[in-house]
């Protein structure tokens, strides 16, 4: 493919952290990453399904094989990150008496470890405060030591500075930015092997919004296209695998890394209407974020190909779509067709009417409006009004 005639933004920033280990097996190394960090006591925070499934023992093993103390296992942590269980996870980890924290888990665990680490740092006992300034970067210091383990290949929560936090009394889900997250994600794509097939597509769905949204947003960086564009190809080749072979460690492996590759795209350059009418679904509806995403994610494209022809003629490069001889907008609606045929191969196939979303203009526009407050909507590529979200809703149906 011929490379668009892009506008080089005359001005960015990039931020990156923390230190990333890949490797099957990568946890054997817990012991000597945490002491080289100063950590002894640990709490492991996790959720009930990984400890269950044996994905948390995994890694409970092999901190019995070093000098580290574990003291405590926090697997209180439910689906989204909830401000009353962070809250309940730091009283857990200074009532252990801990130093330090391993984490175990996808991304509500992985946010909600992010905010249990800021309230220990910060000394304080509530989050909500916290969470309402949202911005968390003046005066922030550094936290105690916190190693994570990704078991999805989709937020990549184990790298980006953001916290999705759910107010469950307002019913808002609150974006949350601080400098310090993880010191080391640590990748071990055989934690990744028990997820099922379904949470496996619907996260490798995640990731893939990640990269095109950050590829295609208002704060695109060369940086940022050399991350998600990467990150899509991986995603196109080895999801299917991922999805199909759920012991395939060379696809979970590369998940992960398309994963982590989309997380510092859009960490970076942010994202647009797809995860701003996500956040609001997940708010209003309890639908899974990467489920959201996946639903979301081909209906929005449709709205912008006009305005992101080029940008999405790179996606659809990066899909494996011959573009060549394609004018732009052709090029761009492959790449639409390219991730409906992709939802169609890995069996996700939910519409917002399965999952107890309204056909009512009425009904939804508390929704709307949330989502057309959402701090993402602004760097969707087509500028979105109220009735303009609607529309993307009822679409989705």
């Amino acid at each position: 493919m011929k490379y668009p005639d892009l506008e080089l933004s005359s001005f960015f920033m990039w931020s990156n952290r923390p230190r990333i280990m890949f490797g099957p097996g990568i946890r054997s190394e817990i012991g000597f990453e945490m002491n080289a960090l100063g950590g002894k006591k640990v709490v492991i925070i996790t959720d009930k399904g990984i400890v269950n499934a044996g994905v948390a023992g995994m890694v409970v093993k092999e901190i019995e094989k070093s000098e580290l103390e574990l003291v405590g296992i926090f697997d209180s942590i439910v689906q989204d990150a909830r401000i009353d269980i962070i809250n309940q996870g730091a009283a857990f980890y200074r009532e252990k008496g801990a130093d330090c924290m391993v984490v175990v888990g996808g991304g509500s665990v992985m946010d909600s470890a992010k905010g249990i680490n800021i309230l220990i740092g910060e000394g304080a006992d509530d989050f909500q405060p916290l969470a309402d300034r949202a911005a968390l970067w003046d005066d922030a210091k550094p936290l105690p030591p916190h190693i994570v383990f990704p078991t999805t290949a989709g937020t990549a929560s184990e790298i980006t500075h953001a916290i999705i936090a759910l107010d469950v009394n307002a019913r808002v889900k609150l974006q949350i930015t601080h400098p310090y997250n993880a010191d080391i994600a640590m990748l071990d794509p055989e934690l990744t092997v028990k997820l099922p097939p379904k949470i496996t597509a619907f996260t490798g769905m995640d990731a893939l919004t990640h990269a095109i949204e950050g590829v295609t947003s208002t704060s695109v960086s060369p940086i940022g296209d050399a991350l998600g564009l990467h990150a899509i190809r991986l995603i196109f080749k080895y999801l299917p695998m991922a999805v199909n072979e759920p012991e395939n460690i060379d696809a979970r492996g590369h998940m992960l890394i398309a994963s982590t590759l989309a997380g510092m795209c859009f960490g970076n350059t942010m994202t647009g209407a797809v995860h701003a009418t996500a956040h609001a679904l997940g708010a209003h509806y309890g639908i899974p974020h990467g489920l959201a995403n996946g639903i979301m994610l081909p209906v929005v494209m449709e709205f912008n190909v006009e305005e992101a022809a080029d940008r999405y003629m790179m996606v659809a490069d990066a899909m494996g779509i011959n573009v060549d001889g394609m004018e732009p907008i052709e090029a761009a609606r492959a790449a639409v067709q390219g991730v409906k045929n992709l939802k169609k191969e890995i069996g996700l196939t939910e519409r917002l009417k399965d999952l107890g979303v309204p056909d009512d203009r009425e009904k939804l526009m508390p929704t709307v409006e949330l989502a057309g407050a959402d701090s993402q909507i602004s760097y969707n590529p087509r500028y979105a009004e109220e009735e303009d979200i609607l529309n993307l809703y009822l679409k989705a149906l």
